[in-house]
């Protein structure tokens, strides 16, 4: 029987590359959890922090939005005909499957169940399920979402005709 082996106290290069993919790694999840977050909680003035100047978030059958300032405005129009409180829907997210394309760019596809809380407690809260395709891009601030797609499985299905395409990873 073999004894275990202590790891060695000297991080190889390779352990290295490891380590830095971890922790963007973490950084792009809280990211995201950030994002659920404010949403939620409606800190829209701090999608900043989650997004670059120029995100495009394509959200099926509620449009393209163009630019921090536009999407900002649109999820103030969301939150106002939820009656402008806190946690009116909540966004659960699972499933984070992150690929990096190079230091400053990665890609991530997550799942979403979006409930509406508003609804009467005889009625099904579930208002979507949905998967996000995203792009992040490191800044100096940190990683911000570049761009943001929903496909839309359940009540309905908004998705296009090349879902779900070749995800970058999968061979």
């Amino acid at each position: 029987m073999s004894k275990a082996a202590a790891p060695s106290s000297v991080f190889s290069e390779q352990d290295l590359n490891r380590l830095r993919k971890l922790i963007d790694e973490d950084d792009i999840r809280g990211l995201v959890t950030r994002y659920a977050h404010y949403m939620d909680h409606g800190y829209l003035e701090r999608m900043g922090e989650i997004f670059t100047d120029d995100i495009v978030c394509e959200y099926g059958p509620y449009g393209t939005w163009r630019g921090l300032e536009t999407v900002i405005s649109k999820f103030q129009h969301v939150k106002d005909d939820l009656g402008g409180k806190p946690f009116a829907a909540m966004h659960a997210g699972g499933s984070h499957w992150i690929e990096f394309i190079d230091p400053v760019h990665a890609v991530g596809r997550r799942q979403l169940i979006d409930f509406l809380l508003t609804r009467k407690p005889d009625e099904n809260p579930i208002l979507w399920l949905a998967l996000y395709d995203e792009q992040y891009r490191r800044t100096e601030l940190g990683w911000r979402i570049s761009r943001t797609s929903l496909t839309f499985f359940w009540p309905e299905r908004h998705q296009s005709d090349d879902f779900p395409g070749v995800f970058p990873g999968v061979s």
